[in-house]
Order: C-alpha cells, then structure tokens, then sequence
C-alpha cells in the first residue's frame, strides 16, 4: 500500500491563512495512518493555521511526514509547537 501524499499548495494555496484549514486538512485524511505533507511553494502559513495544524497533528495517530518545508514555516511551526507543549504540561 502507498503512503498518501499531498502537495499544500495544490490542494489549498501558496497561502495558508486560516485555522479551519488546517482542521479540513485533518477531516480528509482522519482514515489514514501515515501521510506525508508537500510543503513546496508555500509561502505563507498564517499563526491560526499553524496553532490548529499542530493541535490536529498532536490529536491524531496518523504519522505525518513533512517535506519541502521552507525555513520561515518551519520556524513558526517550532515557535507554536513549543507553545503548545508548554501549554499541556
């Protein structure tokens, strides 16, 4: 079986502005176990995506693979996954 791959950019946008994106993105692939996120050409992801993308990602048991992750998305994503995990202790 492959492992499902999607590319952000084609199936949302360059832009990742808003939270309930994120939570969609989560809602589509609920019934896999192992997904890798194509991150090629974003350009944006908004601090609302960024929190709820890692609430879903630390809610789900799907093993998420990230590539192609530009250094500014990177950055905010470990800036609010610290936070998050700050938050649950």
């Amino acid at each position: 079986m492959s492992e499902l791959e999607i590319n952000l950019e084609e199936k949302y946008s360059k832009k990742l502005g808003v939270g309930p994106t994120a939570k969609k993105l989560f809602d589509e692939i609920k019934n896999e176990s192992s997904v890798t996120l194509n991150f090629e050409n974003i350009e944006f992801m908004s601090r609302s995506f960024a929190q709820e993308y890692v609430f879903q990602k630390h809610s789900s048991k799907i093993e998420i693979k990230e590539i192609n992750m530009d250094d500014s998305i990177k950055m905010l994503l470990d800036v609010v996954e610290d936070d998050f995990k700050k938050s649950c202790l």
